[in-house]
């Protein structure tokens, strides 16, 4: 005897105006997501999954200010769909959102679509490449978000957060999910960490004895550390530093994204190792 399918998720949407009901991009985001057998208005008691499209009447109904994203449990409070909203829209809170309806992430490779996120985790974990990647003190948790995406991009080991714990991960679109993420409290903790897992220090900073990124050699398992825009990297850590290279800039601007900068060194680190490799190999 066949088993029975399984029983789609209800979701029961309770939009904040009727563009967020009907309104172009509220049908494409729930079609292209997959989301069905979805209920607007319906009773929350009876469903699976509860979003609040729009904060409005989410904050009224709670009785308290709320922010966008998972509130608890299975009930979300997600960017609304109205054109007058649209500047503080951020489609990845959609993507998480479905993610949790469906049981699997959307934004995965497909060789990854289908597992389970510890299993890709686990699968992420066994091919690692021995670099390391560390944010000294950086106030922008895009920049921070963005740096945890290159670091699943180009596969570092882990990513060391030092000094803050709170931080809003909106940015790394999910890919903290499957990072292997440690925090650090000052220099001496980052030290520490750093002699356990045989590291050498690498900061990227603008300074007078700083090599040009395409003169410098990687030694053995580099920790890339990268700081904010302005005050930079905590002399405290740079002291720890066994080299300190920059990237050279030839436009107008004193500076570049740090999400971008530690992009660019993370691909410098892998187009030398695949020279190497085949410097070897021929």
């Amino acid at each position: 005897m066949a088993a029975k399918p399984e029983r789609a998720p209800r979701i029961v949407f309770l939009p904040d105006r009727p563009v967020d009901r009907e309104g172009d991009l509220f049908s494409r985001l729930v079609g292209e997501l997959g989301l069905k057998g979805f209920e607007i208005d319906g009773d929350p008691a009876t469903a699976d999954f509860v979003a609040y499209v729009g904060r409005e009447r989410a904050s009224a109904d709670l009785g308290r200010r709320v922010k966008t994203g998972l509130v608890e449990g299975n009930l979300y409070v997600l960017p609304s769909t109205a054109p007058e909203e649209r500047r503080h829209f951020y489609e990845g809170q959609w993507r998480s959102f479905a993610a949790r309806v469906l049981g699997k992430d959307l934004a995965v490779r497909d060789e990854y679509k289908g597992m389970a996120p510890e299993e890709i985790k686990a699968a992420l974990d066994a091919k690692r490449f021995p670099f390391a990647v560390c944010v000294a003190n950086v106030e922008y948790d895009f920049n921070l978000g963005t740096i945890i995406r290159n670091a699943n991009a180009f596969l570092a080991k882990e990513v060391v957060i030092y000094g803050r714990r709170k931080m809003d991960l909106r940015g790394a679109m999910g890919a903290h999910v499957y990072e292997n993420v440690v925090h650090v409290r000052d220099a001496e903790d980052l030290a520490a960490h750093a002699r356990d897992r045989g590291y050498k220090l690498v900061c990227f900073e603008e300074a007078p004895d700083a090599v040009p990124l395409a003169e410098f050699e990687w030694p053995p398992d580099p920790l890339m550390i990268f700081g904010q825009e302005g005050p930079g990297i905590p002399a405290e850590v740079r002291a720890l530093a066994a080299a300190t290279v920059f990237i050279p800039l030839f436009g107008s601007m004193r500076s570049i994204n740090v999400g971008v900068a530690a992009g660019i060194a993370m691909n410098d680190w892998h187009t030398r190792a695949v020279a190497a490799r085949r410097s070897r190999r021929g």
